[in-house]
């Protein structure tokens, strides 16, 4: 604990000792890799990032090493604020503030991405080549994107099409640590007004090693194919996406689940357990067709409407859960063939949206959208076990949101309406709400901002917390849902500062967090098997921390650098304990030197202990960890290279579903790969 109080000193002696001095507002590229004049979004006014009422931060993907862009959930961490929800190197969920899952909205290929996030072990299932930023909202943003986005919104940005006639990339890479290889291949091109892409990934990657051991079944293969057709013309543009995505992730147990077995000196019978033992893995496929058309009128108005649809499946295969009890052993052994190499949780879950909004014509100090989003989604089982009952949910929201410009003020008024469905057999009912936000921005001198924001959201239980009855092996928890659960609600205050100079940029963002009915899983004490069961409860809560940060670039022109501080606080009303899946205090710093076309980056990051806990969470200790990493162009050819985890530390991160396996983070991980563009 002393190092990190020791590091977050030194970061906040850094940041108050650095004068603001130039009269230059443009931020530059190389310290934090946008331009603040770069527009937002995911808020539809098209106002810049440093114009914005509301505080969005924005990561352009294209602008980081070739390695670390490929990996897009490790990439995501750059952004202060925002953690990982993780198990191992192939599963990666973001946390935001301290709120995940179905808190976060990802809107990814110009729709919600609806993959049955609400899983403990569920990850995003975005492949980083074919992306082009990321913004983050952090903070509740039902206004536009409905409910589950009580906690932010995680914006990706598909790659723009080109302007020229034809654009090729091939790039490899290769990671020594689980001996992974990532290839792609993307062809751009334009004609006329028609634009095109296409652009495909494969990701093989073996089980990783800790600094300690090798760990079975973590190994992680994904094949990823995007499709986009564009047209533009003086009144009319269009988009039209396909995404489609395989994977094949290993889902590793613990040691203590095959304890139970005694062994009575019987070799033949312990042989043949271990060939009945099956491979627990997830087969997961992910297809997202989108078409987005924007209709521009004479008097400067927009139309934009956005129709969605994806197909998702869920298989998971392993050892079944047996239902029946004192059956005579020869027909379990012939239930073991008949079901062995079946999927015991197989399932499809089919979205499908209509996102329409009218701009107004612009006034000289007032802008206006008004818009609707329409959601159909049907959860269909189709494996032997239902974790999750066959459920119908339909989602519809009206939303206004306001732009008000004064001489030294900005305004941002939004109000929505929300009515939400969910039905099955024997189950109908209504969710609705109300929500609202209210931002002012305001200059300071000609170098700051000052922002502050109040926003309420909203979430309806998800159909896993509504319904879930039985053992989900991805987690080894028997879980019970409740069907009385009421909406979640979620009022935030935000408070941000930022200045920036020719070769700066410093800001602190502050927030409180209130939650009505947080819904949270519960430990009972009780097994049901060899399962720990577990029940879905409310309660109330609360969220309270901040950032801060500074990038700078120093009076040597090869050297910048980049540092954050970020603290989140999340406790039950009524001194009912922590909440669960709250990062430590987190330090990170980096170190970049450009030199001609050769570039250079050592970065650290240390994570304090973690001791306020929820109730079936483990404690964990302060780590420090240092990667470096180089980027070399060669006319169209780009070289890079990293090395993860320089120091080979043995640790465990808060966020870690492994840790409560006892399993270590990764190693250290070198890694190397070309890149080609012509």
């Amino acid at each position: 604990m002393k190092n990190i109080i020791k590091y977050a000193f030194m970061a906040l002696l850094l940041f108050c000792t650095n004068k603001i001095l130039s009269q230059n507002t443009q931020v530059n590229d190389s310290i934090i890799s946008v331009d603040l004049d770069e527009v937002v979004v995911s808020i539809p006014f098209k106002e810049s990032l440093k114009n914005n009422v509301l505080r969005v931060n924005k990561l352009n993907i294209k602008n980081l090493n070739y390695i670390k862009s490929q990996n897009f959930s490790k990439s995501l961490i750059e952004i202060p604020g925002l953690s990982l929800i993780t198990t191992g190197p192939g599963i990666a969920k973001p946390v935001i503030r301290g709120l995940s899952s179905n808190r976060v909205v990802v809107f990814n290929q110009n729709m919600r991405q609806e993959n049955q996030q609400w899983g403990g072990e569920h990850g995003m299932g975005i492949s980083g080549f074919g992306v082009e930023s990321v913004e983050l909202i952090k903070g509740p943003m039902s206004v536009l994107y409905g409910s589950d986005a009580i906690g932010g919104v995680l914006y990706v940005h598909p790659d723009n099409y080109t302007n020229d006639d034809i654009e090729v990339e091939i790039g490899s890479h290769y990671n020594s640590n689980y001996k992974g290889f990532t290839n792609n291949l993307g062809v751009k091109g334009n004609l006329n007004n028609l634009s095109y892409l296409i652009q495909g990934s494969v990701v093989e990657n073996k089980d990783f090693e800790t600094p300690k051991e090798k760990v079975e079944s973590t190994y992680f293969e994904n094949k990823d194919l995007k499709l986009g057709l564009g047209y533009k013309s003086g009144k009319f543009i269009s988009d039209f996406r396909f995404n489609y995505s395989k994977t094949k992730v290993g889902i590793p147990h613990s040691e203590h689940e095959d304890e139970d077995h005694e062994d009575e000196d019987h070799e033949d019978e312990d042989h043949e357990d271990e060939e009945h033992e099956e491979e627990s893995y997830q087969d997961l496929t992910n297809s997202i067709v989108t078409w987005k058309n924007t209709f521009l009128f004479d008097n400067k108005s927009e139309f934009e409407i956005i129709l969605g649809r994806s197909l998702n499946n869920r298989k998971e295969f392993g050892e079944h859960e047996e239902e029946h009890e004192d059956e005579d052993e020869d027909h379990d052994e012939e239930e073991h063939e008949e079901h062995e190499g079946e999927a015991h949780i197989d399932f499809d879950l089919n979205t499908t949206t209509v996102d329409m909004k009218y701009l107004f014509p612009k006034k000289d100090k007032s802008e206006l959208v008004l818009g609707s989003n329409i959601l159909f989604q049907e959860n269909k089982n189709i494996g032997e076990e239902a974790l999750i009952p066959d459920a119908k949910k339909n989602d519809f929201g009206v939303y206004g949101l306001t732009h008000i410009h004064t001489s030294n003020l900005d305004i941002m008024i939004g109000l929505r309406a929300d009515y939400r469905t969910i039905k099955k057999t024997d189950f109908d009912k209504n969710f609705s709400s109300l929500t609202s936000s209210l931002g002012f921005k305001r200059k300071l001198g000609e170098k700051g901002v000052m922002r502050i924001n109040f926003s309420r959201g909203y979430r309806a239980p998800n159909l896993s917390e509504l319904f879930s009855e039985g053992v989900h092996h991805g987690t080894a928890q028997y879980e019970i849902g409740n069907k009385n659960l009421k909406v979640e609600k979620s009022s935030q205050t935000d408070l941000s500062i930022e200045t920036s100079t020719s070769n700066s940029t410093f800001g602190m963002d502050i927030f409180y967090n209130k939650l009505s009915d947080y819904i949270y899983l519960n430990p009972t004490g009780n097994k049901i098997g060899d399962f720990k069961v577990y029940n879905y409860l409310q309660e109330d809560a609360s969220l309270f921390g901040g950032e801060i940060f500074l990038n700078k670039k120093t009076s040597l022109d090869w050297l910048s650098h980049k540092t954050s501080l970020a603290f989140v606080s999340g406790e039950k009303a009524n001194k009912g304990g922590y909440l669960p899946l709250i990062p430590p205090l987190t330090l990170k710093h980096s170190f970049n030197f450009e030199f001609d076309n050769n570039s250079f980056e050592i970065s650290a990051l240390a994570k304090g202990k973690k001791q306020k806990i929820g109730q079936f969470e483990t404690k964990t200790n302060s780590y420090f960890v240092m990667d470096i990493s180089g980027s070399h162009d060669f006319n169209s050819i780009n070289l890079s290279w990293s090395i993860n985890n320089l120091f080979d530390r043995e640790y465990y991160d808060h966020l870690s579903r492994l840790k409560n396996m006892e399993i270590y983070e990764m190693g250290r991980n070198i890694s190397f790969g070309l890149n080609y563009n012509f």
